[in-house]
């Protein structure tokens, strides 16, 4: 199971809090190690690059080619050793576009994970945004303008509008310095009607979210990884004596291009970039014309530093993901108290099984509350069947902090929170984890039926027992006489359980 926040704070082999972030991007593969200060500062002690191209591997039937794979799993091999002297729960390994739109992207992460040694999160281009924003803003003096910022991937391109560490609005679009690159200049010939061709693509591209972000405004622009650091260079390097790209850096850069007219020939961009950089190019262009922008200042910061300080934020409790779950409450206007009251009893009755039930409170507790917290965010659409809505607009949301694994998690808890259980959609996890996910369901549904007068119940004497997949609920004999529509709910709810496998005993006493 992915990785949901472990809460312990273990140093390295030599005594220090490491944290290491891996990003596999569709161009490149990046792993930064960080360290923690005394006082809560973060300094990176280390940064490993290399240029994988998967995306390059993404064949026009969405498969990844066994070539590209080979060489993703060849530089994680050589990642592992890096990551040897520090503890799982301080490492987070996410991948982005290339790795969500691969058909066959499971089977490539079962390899991957085997080879690195570590659970990799496939995160929505939503998340990737604001882990970039995070990243430039750690990167950046502390300020409290307003700030557009740029992240030209292999993939896609993140844009984001935020003041401070705060995004106020961000876009993940599917256009990247490999995919353009490949759809426009595939041969590497470059010609101003290519040039032309590929402009006015991304320009329809962009047409759904350049009027929002001038609704916004910014105060400076700052753009961040390879494909704007590398423009930035060459700039410089025809002369533009300029600390941040410029409208005229550009107008070089492509002039330049022409008299090349080939990507082999691009002899100031290196090697490795050179097979990617005029998709690149194209993208940071039109972007500079369609948003009016005159100046880009780079950041060093990215998404693999914002993954970084965003775990380290998880460790420390300051988890984006709690944040992320309210937000979706109150906008379907669920009922906070019964979250509350459910999600209290859910937490109680998970401590009463975790040992036999080989379930881990740091990170099952949390995977519960969300899940009591999100349980009726359906009844917003409809009363009936609200499960069922609730877990579709949880898998299809974007949620602050979540991965899309951790999302198809959650969805599958509370799509199967009331009446029959359908577990039919979780062949996809790991035999172990799915058999989590489905004791993780039974806990939500016993605390949901406990709580269904949707009022405070004295439940101090309400014990659960579970051994395999036979449950036991303890309770009081006046408390059961007293309370008869529960203990009808609970006979109910124990042939639901019997029809998935769970064998359901009620004890007075």
């Amino acid at each position: 199971m992915e990785e949901l926040g472990m809460t312990k704070n273990s140093p390295g082999n030599d005594g220090r809090s490491y944290v290491a972030a891996i990003d596999l991007g569709s161009n490149s593969f990046h792993m930064v190690i960080a360290i923690e200060g005394e006082e809560g500062g973060v300094r990176i002690v280390d940064r490993v690059r290399e240029m994988v191209r998967l995306g390059a591997g993404l064949q026009e039937d969405r498969m990844l080619s066994e070539e590209s794979q080979d060489r993703a799993l060849q530089c994680l091999g050589r990642f592992r050793q890096r990551l040897s002297s520090i503890p799982s729960h301080r490492v987070r390994v996410v991948g982005t576009n290339t790795l969500r739109v691969a058909k066959n992207s499971r089977e490539f992460l079962n390899r991957a994970e085997r080879t690195l040694g570590h659970p990799i999160s496939i995160i929505s281009g939503h998340e990737e945004a604001r882990l970039v924003y995070l990243g430039a803003a750690f990167g950046l003096a502390v300020s409290n303008h307003r700030r557009l910022v740029i992240d030209i991937g292999g993939g896609s391109t993140e844009i984001i509008a935020g003041q401070g560490f705060r995004p106020l609005q961000l876009d993940s679009l599917y256009i990247g310095c490999v995919s353009m690159t490949r759809r426009f200049f595939d041969d590497g010939i470059i010609t101003r009607d290519r040039i032309s061709l590929a402009g006015k693509f991304i320009r329809r591209e962009l047409e759904t979210v350049v009027n929002k972000y001038r609704r916004i405004g910014w105060d400076e622009v700052v753009g961040t990884s390879g494909t704007i650091r590398a423009i930035d260079n060459l700039s410089r390097d025809l002369g533009i004596k300029k600390d941040w790209i410029s409208r005229r850096g550009i107008q070089a850069i492509e002039k330049w291009l022409l008299e090349s007219a080939c990507s082999e020939a691009l002899e100031r961009v290196s090697e490795q970039r050179r097979p990617v950089f005029v998709g690149g190019f194209v993208i940071l262009s039109v972007l500079m014309d369609e948003f009016g922008i005159k100046r880009i200042e780079t950041s060093d910061g990215a998404l693999r530093e914002g993954v970084a300080y965003d775990l380290i934020d998880r460790l420390h409790d300051e988890d984006a993901r709690f944040a992320g779950v309210r937000e979706l409450s109150n906008f379907f206007g669920s009922d906070s108290h019964q979250a509350r009251r459910v999600g209290k009893l859910a937490v109680l009755l998970l401590k009463q099984v975790l040992g036999n039930w080989n379930l881990q409170e740091s990170m099952h507790r949390k995977l519960v509350l969300w899940a009591a917290q999100l349980h009726e965010i359906g009844v917003g659409i409809s009363y009936s069947h609200h499960h069922q809505h609730g877990a579709y607009i949880i898998e299809n949301s974007d949620i602050d902090g979540f991965s899309r694994q951790a999302q198809r998690m959650l969805a599958l808890i509370v799509g199967n929170s009331r009446q029959k259980l359908r577990f039919n959609e979780i062949e996809w996890l790991p035999p172990e984890s799915a058999v989590s996910i489905k004791r993780l369901t039974v806990i939500l549904r016993l605390a949901i039926t406990f709580y269904r007068s949707r009022s405070d119940v004295d439940l101090d004497g309400i014990v659960l027992e579970a051994e395999d997949d036979d449950l036991r609920v303890v309770m009081d004999s006046d408390w059961a006489e007293s309370h008869p529509l529960t203990i009808f709910d609970l006979e109910t709810e124990r042939n639901y359980l019997a029809d998935a496998g769970f064998n359901l005993t009620l004890d007075y006493r």
